[in-house]
């Protein structure tokens, strides 16, 4: 347990860290100051009363050898600036700067800061949002230095809108007894600047590289940082916080700055595209209304007509009448965008008229990988359905760059094109294996059957800690797949370990979820000794009858893609070791996975590698394969039904196990297979192909058992039935 608590006397700076329950976040706070190429700076940690294991981490990452700290700890929470402010009394050096817990410094940051504060009463420096390359060392050309007189540019430092990342002079603080409005929860920043540059004289603005760095939301539906808190405990306190800033403000310039800063927060706050502003509006319009006097000032100069009038009419009180100002602004939106013939025009068109009433009761919309082919469940349940029901109405989507993976007779739709967006605006039910995006509004009359794309291995959706994907963060990865799977009327699940899963990274209720099997495995079940049937797929690929076929079928890995957000995957096995040792006894099935962007040359091994990664159906692929390669992919549990041989190529399992999403199983143990880690190893054990299909025999039956048993060959015919049953007896 660390105990020691002395400050330098001598240091220039003090860094100040007050924690609540931040134990997903401290270690990597800590260990930024811990690691500052300049340790010459006081450390003040308050300890706001948390109930977590935020201490001990703490402690686990403060060296008492290099930095001088002062620990301050409350019995029971005592709020943000009530922490702040005792941690202020306990500074003694000249200058002293906030960091919140669950953010971090980059490793120059005090040297940097240290070295071009000078005589200067505050400095200020960008808060840069979450990134993953952090630069380690810096050159004094990359960094823009101005000096300035406070006076004159005090909408810069308030344009920081936070506190924090912002150096104080401690002199200035005391003298004039400067405090945060403990009455205040979140907002308190902007009152206390503004008392503070009353008396500030001097200040130093540096950019060029990163400083601060926001720490990352891991799960932003259930977060302790207090700005992802909810509309309602937010909105009232930054109503108080307006109103005690702008009693604060003297100077008539600065006044007007912070009006108009008030007034774009409104703007964002009740931004009409948001879901819940019909909601916030019954929240927030009471408060809003007492706050809208004040801002007449700058309500007088907002350009925008729509928004004026909306705010206007709140302050006679009409809040119904506000509400219709607010969506008619969204509406004039999609009206500009189709009237002046722009890209997202379709798009516009359907968000404005999709209407309850224009569902056609017997309309049918599928979908698989977003449009990528016709397989998987979808096309399993269509084919049923279309047999056993012609007379109803079915439409597939297909991506233009993959028509030519859809057979002709389908009746096709081009994703995004005006057709697509009516066919959604107009079908009952809609069935996919993946995400439809969140801009398709499902209506409560309409059935949404989610068959998703396997049984799951690694980590998914809420259930991972961090996401690692291009052009998207891990907050904004779990909301767009938590509103996703709000519209999911049905969830379909091949066993009970996957039910269990899908609850807790679906946010799936159980009722939800169909545990019935994969629709796409019926062809398993009931084409699995049918050896005309797989002699034909054979043929239709020039496969000899005479060779074993092993279907090779990786997983993409999370953190391979290029700068263009494409996934990039090389085959990592020695594919010329491989023909000089088992070309005359197998043929090799290729089969990547459809998010890789890059294409394969196999020229050179035609007679022994068939690139099926465009094959329109899987399952086919697993009826005329003897074993499987694999590694980290689902299709282990598919190819399980089967219960033939597996091997696992697992070339790189202790990154992918460390650094990538995990798993759920016990990679180790459960497997129906042996674990390879390089060519020579599959070479053997394809040379000794019977011996292991022997000496796994158990845990080829075990892992059937468990994950595949429930399968029955009419999975099809249950999705199909409930469908045509629904749309005869609709619920609404």
């Amino acid at each position: 347990m660390f105990e020691r608590c002395y400050l330098n006397m001598t240091n220039t700076l003090s860094i100040i860290v007050p924690f609540f329950n931040n134990e997903d976040h401290i270690e990597q706070c800590i260990a930024s100051l811990m690691n500052q190429t300049d340790k010459n700076f006081n450390l003040i940690l308050v300890n706001d009363g948390s109930t977590d294991t935020s201490e001990k981490r703490l402690f686990m990452q403060i060296d008492n050898d290099n930095i001088n700290v002062k620990y301050i700890k409350f019995n029971t929470n005592q709020g943000h600036s009530h922490a702040r402010n005792e941690a202020i009394a306990h500074v003694k050096t000249t200058h002293f700067l906030f960091v919140d817990a669950d953010d971090f410094l980059a490793p120059y940051t005090v040297e940097i800061y240290l070295k071009y504060l000078k005589n200067c009463d505050t400095l200020i420096a960008p808060i840069t949002d979450f990134i993953l390359n952090i630069p380690t060392v810096y050159t004094d050309d990359t960094l823009q230095v101005n000096y300035k007189k406070t006076r004159e540019n005090e909408s810069n430092i308030l344009a920081q809108y936070a506190i924090v990342n912002i150096i104080f002079n401690t002199r200035i603080v005391l003298q004039q007894k400067l405090m945060f409005n403990e009455s205040l929860n979140v907002y308190s920043d902007w009152s206390f600047v503004i008392d503070y540059l009353k008396y500030a004289k001097t200040y130093v603005d540096i950019k060029g590289i990163p400083f601060y760095i926001c720490g990352e939301i891991y799960d932003p539906l259930n977060t302790n940082k207090l700005r992802e808190q909810s509309f309602e405990y937010l909105f009232k306190d930054f109503v108080k916080a307006s109103h005690d800033a702008l009693a604060r403000i003297e100077d008539p310039v600065l006044k007007q700055y912070v009006l108009k800063s008030i007034l774009k927060a409104i703007k964002l706050w009740f931004e009409p595209s948001d879901p819940d502003i019909e909601k916030k509006y019954r929240i927030g319009h009471k408060s809003l209304t007492k706050l809208i006097p004040l801002l007449m000032p700058a309500i007088q100069r907002e350009t925008k007509f729509l928004f004026k009038v909306e705010l206007l009419l709140l302050q006679h009180t009409n809040y119904r009448l506000a509400l219709s100002f607010n969506k008619w602004r969204l509406r004039t939106r999609y009206l500009k965008n189709i009237l002046l013939n722009k890209p997202n025009k379709n798009l516009s068109k359907y968000l404005l008229f999709n209407k309850k009433k224009d569902v056609d009761n017997e309309t049918i919309v599928f979908e698989s990988f977003s449009g990528k082919n016709y397989n998987d469940s979808p096309k399993y349940i269509y084919e049923y359905m279309q047999h056993k029901y012609p007379n109803l109405k079915y439409y597939w989507i297909y991506d233009t760059q993959n028509k030519a993976n859809f057979p002709q007779e389908l009746n096709l739709i081009a994703k995004n094109s005006k057709s697509y967006f009516d066919i959604y605006r107009k079908a009952h039910v809609w069935v996919t294996n993946a995400r439809i995006p969140v801009h398709i509004n499902k209506k409560n009359n309409q059935l949404y059957i989610q068959t998703w794309h396997g049984t799951p291995l690694k980590k998914l959706a809420n259930d991972m800690k961090v996401v690692r994907m291009p052009n998207t963060t891990t907050a904004s990865y779990k909301k767009s797949f938590y509103n996703a799977t709000r519209r999911w009327d049905y969830l379909i699940s091949p066993n009970a370990y996957s039910t269990a899963i899908f609850q807790s990274a679906f946010w799936m209720q159980r009722e939800n979820i169909l545990e019935i099997g994969y629709p796409r495995n019926d062809i398993l079940v009931n084409h699995a000794q049918n050896q005309p049937y797989t002699n034909e797929i054979k043929a239709n690929l020039n496969i000899p009858l005479d060779k074993k076929v092993v279907l090779y079928a990786p997983t993409w890995r999370d953190d391979e893609y290029d700068e263009a957000g494409n996934y990039q995957q090389t085959v990592q096995l020695d594919l010329t070791k491989l023909r000089a040792n088992i070309s005359d006894q197998y043929i090799i099935l290729l089969r990547m996975h459809y998010l890789i962007a890059n294409k394969l040359d196999l020229s050179d091994y035609e007679d022994f590698i068939v690139d099926v990664s465009d094959y329109r159906d899987i399952s086919e692929l697993y009826l005329i394969s003897d074993g499987l390669i694999t590694d980290y992919s689902s299709v282990m549990f598919d190819y399980g039904v089967l219960k033939r041989p597996q091997f696992f190529y697992a070339y790189d399992i202790e990154k992918y196990k460390e650094k990538l999403r995990g798993f759920y199983i016990d990679y180790f143990h459960e497997l129906p297979g042996p674990i390879f880690t390089n060519t020579d190893e599959v070479i053997e054990g394809l040379n000794h192909f019977a011996y292991y299909a022997q000496q796994y025999s158990d845990k080829i039956n075990s892992f059937h058992n468990k994950f595949c048993s429930i399968e029955n060959g009419h999975v099809s015919q249950y999705i199909g039935d409930l469908i045509y049953n629904n749309i005869h007896n609709p619920k609404n």
